[in-house]
């Protein structure tokens, strides 16, 4: 009999910004939706620790990943869209990104997301396609069809960044 797999995780110190901060939340593991792939989830919360987001990092280069569920999401809670938080919380986390070897993202949204669409464009992805949601995906069960695909070429920061707490 074999054991399960367990994804070395890292433990993150705080990501403080000029406006918002990450907070480490949880480690995310066997997800239906993205292929199983490994994931951490950060809380995403004003300088004040108000909290007003999430945001996930899927480590990892699964066919599910690269190409519909992408391997960065975030949602901004709805009294604190239109100030860019996605986009920033997007750039705090690239030295996690980094961290684990990741150069580029794949960052995938909804057609009738433009907020995500903007965020994307606030990042410099480059728009590469449009894709359809496997219908056997766990997307596609929560009413995905399709995905524009963003690919985002990580920018490679003077200093290290948050590196894994010891």
């Amino acid at each position: 009999m074999t054991a399960a797999y367990s994804y070395p995780f890292r433990q993150y110190d705080p990501i403080v910004g000029d406006e918002i901060a990450l907070l480490l939340n949880r480690y995310l593991e066997g997800h239906r939706a993205l292929e199983g792939a490994p994931a951490y989830l950060f809380d995403i919360v004003l300088l004040d620790g108000t909290l007003i987001g999430q945001i996930d990092l899927r480590i990892g280069n699964t066919h599910a990943l690269v190409t519909y569920a992408g391997q960065i999401g975030y949602g901004i809670d709805r009294p604190y869209r239109g100030h860019h938080y996605a986009a920033k919380a997007c750039e705090l986390i690239v030295p996690v990104a980094l961290d684990h070897g990741m150069t580029e993202l794949w960052i995938t949204c909804n057609p009738d997301n433009p907020a995500s669409v903007r965020t994307c464009e606030k990042l410099g992805a480059e728009y590469i396609e449009t894709v359809k949601v496997p219908r056997w995906s766990e997307l596609w069960r929560r009413g995905d069809r399709e995905k524009l695909r963003y690919l985002w070429v990580l920018p490679r920061p003077e200093r290290t960044g948050p590196r894994a707490a010891d």
